[in-house]
């Protein structure tokens, strides 16, 4: 009994940390990206390497979750049209292992160096 308690609170400690889609979001881009490449092209390297879908925002941008193994969103990718090219936002919450997101978004152009 102990141990289901134990591990009930454990697990609402846990997800208590995870940040909800929406709080991240809302904070300044960590790092801001620019490409060649088209929108599509960006958000269909994003969802084939991260295996996960794009939602598409009210200003025609479309943002890619990539989620911590507790469900919570580490890092929100949202991609912007730019001319004949793109913009990628990215908001880290934290960090995760893996940047398979790196290769598909462009030349990074603000925020802290990789």
């Amino acid at each position: 009994m102990k141990l289901a308690v134990s591990l009930v609170i454990g697990s609402a400690v846990a997800l208590a940390g995870c940040a909800s889609t929406q709080k991240v979001l809302d904070k300044p881009p960590t790092a801001i990206y620019e490409s060649d490449k088209s929108a599509k092209e960006v958000l269909f390297c994003l969802q084939n390497k991260n295996n996960v879908p794009a939602l598409e925002q009210a200003d025609g941008s479309h943002v890619v979750l990539i989620k911590n193994g507790y469900g919570g969103v580490a890092i929100a990718i949202t991609v912007h049209e730019r001319g004949t090219g793109s913009r990628t936002e990215v908001r880290n919450q934290f960090g995760i292992i893996g940047a398979a997101w790196k290769q598909c978004i462009g030349t990074q152009v603000s925020g802290p160096a990789n």
